[in-house]
């Protein structure tokens, strides 16, 4: 009898195949000559399974913002690499990170987000752990009314902790915990920021979408210019293709950016810039994709941060979140102009949604073999591939 185990490693061994040797020989031929992903890594829940696995859990991975624990007992659950996981805001005021999974029999500790908790209790058995995951009391557990306290001599029992770390507004982790240090991971992306003073920047808002499509593909759509003329009629009314350009990649930090004539309502227009900008930066939109799953974008007055969280092969979660500079995001005296902000990013992300799902669809055709990349225009989309096909390996 074929035991689930073997199923799992046949699941496994085929979504291997997907980027087999065949495979990467052709992603690493010159652009003129390459081929894309495979159809299967956009559609096959074993190739999502295999990079929650080998992707996601290797490096860093936005998984929440200080903005939503702002104070000492703030909990929050979130999923990371399918993996269920809790940020806590420690009383010491530390940010930390543990798996969503009772140390006695795996229940789920925190179902929602919530405020003002002094400890953890598991809703099974109620085991109760400190905000610094220590294991404090087991009610009963050798009987009616015998109950056990922590046991400093088992640090098994204690949640088990993820590695944690916190840049701007931004929590991360990593499960695997062997990635770089995080400021090691970022640098490639803050060396090349300039100008921007992130420090004062305040949080303004955030946008939701559900998009039916596979995770790869917002992002693919996310780095290149090349749609933007027959996507995006306003936008390129903003900043025509000739302003535009393919954009760079230095490991795993793909960046872009165009100039625009002239500001205007919802992008530059109306609300105060970041300080001390140069004459460049303030008619500059500058983007970065931190593979695998983080984007943000730097225009004169705001700072967008840009998250995608994969639900299944074809189906995944966008967040943006908006930065405008100090007052600017919540006072009255701006809200006409705060909302042409979100109104601009609303549209621009609707009018992506149809044609990535046109995309995803399309990754069900046979006659669709990895396609052609453009040697001007895509050079950061083959990179992108090539980051996911050794990502898996």
């Amino acid at each position: 009898m074929t035991s689930r185990r073997d199923l799992a490693e046949d699941r496994t061994s085929a979504a291997d195949d997907t980027v087999g040797a065949a495979v990467r020989e052709r992603l690493a031929r010159p652009i003129d000559e390459a081929a894309g992903l495979p159809n299967e890594a956009y559609w096959d829940p074993a190739f999502l399974s295999l990079e929650n696995q080998r992707l996601f859990a290797r490096t860093w991975v936005v998984a929440g913002y200080l903005h939503d624990l702002p104070r000492p007992g703030d909990c929050r659950p979130v999923t990371v690499a399918d993996t269920p996981l809790i940020l806590v805001h420690g009383g010491d005021g530390e940010i930390r990170a543990f798996h969503n999974a009772c140390r006695h029999r795996g229940s789920q500790l925190i179902a929602k987000p919530s405020s003002d908790r002094q400890r953890i209790v598991c809703p099974y058995h109620a085991w109760t752990y400190g905000l610094d995951g220590t294991l404090l009391a087991r009610p009963h557990f050798d009987g009616p009314d015998k109950h056990r306290e922590g046991d400093p001599d088992r640090p098994e029992l204690d949640l088990v902790s993820v590695r944690c770390s916190v840049w701007f507004d931004l929590i991360f982790v990593n499960l695997s915990g062997d990635a770089p240090p995080l400021e090691e991971h970022l640098r490639p992306m803050t060396e090349k920021m300039g100008d921007y003073d992130l420090s004062v920047l305040r949080h303004a808002g955030k946008l939701e979408f559900e998009v039916e499509a596979n995770w790869k593909l917002a992002l693919e759509n996310f780095i290149e210019n090349y749609h933007v003329f027959a996507v995006h009629p306003k936008l390129t009314q903003f900043a025509p293709i000739r302003t535009r350009g393919a954009g760079d990649f230095d490991g795993h930090c793909l960046s872009n950016h165009y100039t625009f004539p002239e500001a205007e309502a919802g992008r530059g227009a109306g609300l105060p810039h970041f300080p001390d900008l140069g004459e460049e930066a303030a008619s500059r939109g500058l983007w970065f994709l931190m593979f695998p799953t983080l984007g943000v974008e730097f225009w004169p007055d705001q700072f967008a941060v840009f998250r995608v969280v994969p639900v299944a092969p074809d189906r995944t979660r966008e967040q943006i979140d908006i930065y405008l500079i100090g007052e600017a995001a919540t006072s009255e005296t701006h809200a006409e102009a705060r909302q042409a902000v979100f109104d601009m990013w609303r549209e621009l992300n609707h009018e992506d949604l149809g044609i990535l799902g046109r995309l995803q669809a399309g990754r069900r055709s046979p006659s669709f073999t990895g396609g052609v990349y453009s040697a001007f225009w895509e050079p950061c989309s083959l990179h992108f591939a090539r980051l996911v096909a050794e990502g898996v390996r």
